[in-house]
């Protein structure tokens, strides 16, 4: 086989090495140039930025310096502009436009209170007749205690969110008179401040006594433990060493029976305009034999008339009268035994 000679190769090799010399010019030489290119693009790019930064610096001290020689505040440019001067910034005056905002800020306090409240109440009601009917001497006494406390601290609460209430509404009326209402927050804050403070000096018996949740709480107790008796007035429930007068809540009987069936009352239905009970079935069967105008109340003495649309279901009542007839059961078989103790 033959085999080249040295100078052949030598010969190939120089003919290779031109191409390679000039494959590795070529791409330095690009190379350099892509990145005079993107040198160049950046520094173009750069110099808006450095100026429009060094703009800013310049006008920040200028604001400063004006400032500090009393003058009017240098104008601010770009986005300056939106910036809000939060210490020179003043409350605003109201005006009707903003009136039925407070309005509406007004219901949802009265709407919150309602939700909040009168489920808190009727449970209260409910847990202190269940404590009635099961507990008996101190024991009695000591958790009925507790949950009179609690009665009376829903009541203050109750009375601070009506003090929101009430002082939007009383706002919305000013503005709505045309009367712009100045320092909003302000008269605000001393309008709820005023009207908490006029409640937490009452007496006690003027904060509670009046008030138709915690009438209902102390009447729900007392039915309870002592039924068919007539319920004394309200201020006899509330230990108190204020000179008040005597509020004259109560002083009725509350028969838990019905005045068709002369039987304990079962799903009583109430009237609203007379406030008589019945048991609900009693009073559907008596009123379908009537025309469609009414009845006469089936109470003895009530001469109001009566349609179903005036009746509605209590439930709070039919529980008070299970309770209650509970108690009278209890109490008749306690005299059972007593009295079968005599005899032998």
């Amino acid at each position: 086989m033959p085999v080249a000679s040295s100078s052949r190769r030598k010969s190939v090799r120089s003919r290779r090495e031109p191409s390679s010399d000039r494959i590795e010019e070529d791409y330095p030489s690009q190379y350099a140039g892509n990145n005079d290119d993107v040198e160049g693009g950046d520094d173009e790019e750069e110099q808006p930025r450095r100026k429009v930064k060094q703009e800013k610096k310049t006008r920040k001290q200028t604001r400063r310096d004006s400032e500090s020689d009393n003058d009017p505040p240098a104008v601010a440019d770009d986005d300056e502009d939106d910036r809000i001067d939060i210490e020179n910034f003043h409350d605003q005056p109201l005006d009707k436009k903003e009136g039925g905002k407070l309005s509406g800020i007004a219901q949802d306090w009265e709407m919150i209170r309602k939700q909040i409240h009168q489920g808190s109440f009727s449970l209260a009601k409910e847990v202190a007749t269940s404590l009635a009917d099961v507990l008996e001497g101190d024991n009695a006494n000591q958790a009925l205690s507790e949950v009179d406390d609690i009665m009376k601290t829903l009541i203050d609460i109750d009375h601070e969110m009506q003090s929101h209430e009430k002082t939007l509404s009383g706002m919305h009326q000013q503005l709505m008179r045309g009367e712009p209402v100045e320092g909003a927050i302000d008269q605000y804050e001393r309008e709820v401040k005023k009207r908490i403070n006029e409640f937490n000096d009452r007496t006690t018996r003027k904060k509670y006594g009046s008030h138709d949740q915690y009438v209902q709480f102390k009447q729900g107790i007392f039915e309870v433990q002592n039924p068919g008796e007539n319920i004394p007035p309200i201020n006899d429930f509330i230990s108190t060493g204020d000179d008040d007068d005597d509020l004259e809540i109560g002083g009725v009987t509350q028969d838990f029976k019905c005045p068709i069936t002369l039987m304990m009352l079962v799903n009583p239905m109430k009237s609203s305009t007379c406030g008589h009970a019945f048991s609900g079935d009693a009073i559907r069967d008596y009123l379908k034999r009537g025309p469609p105008s009414g009845k006469s109340c089936p109470a003895a003495g009530c001469s109001q008339k009566l349609t179903m649309a005036m009746l509605v279901a209590d439930s709070s009542l039919e529980k008070r009268a299970r309770l209650a007839a509970r108690r009278a059961q209890r109490d008749e078989d306690d005299s059972d035994v007593d009295d079968d103790n005599v005899i032998e």
